[in-house]
């Protein structure tokens, strides 16, 4: 599977890609993410896709952790 390839998957997804709002969209561009999935030993798009959706949660996670700390 191409990098290119598991980059486009992940654009695509409706979880993470494009108009998602999510970290992936908002602050990954394409060499970032690239690098990220290769660090993550990504190979296929299910893979890739895996990482990018707990990447995701982890930040959304972390987010609501300190929101209530906030208030």
């Amino acid at each position: 599977m191409s990098m290119q390839e598991m980059i486009a998957a992940v654009r695509a997804d409706a979880v993470v890609g494009q108009g998602s709002c999510s970290v992936i969209d908002e602050c990954y561009e394409d060499a970032e993410l690239a690098q990220a999935l290769d660090d993550a030993g990504a190979g296929t798009v299910k893979s890739a896709l895996a990482w990018a959706r707990s990447t995701d949660r982890l930040f959304r996670e972390r987010e609501q952790e300190v929101r209530a700390e906030m208030f």
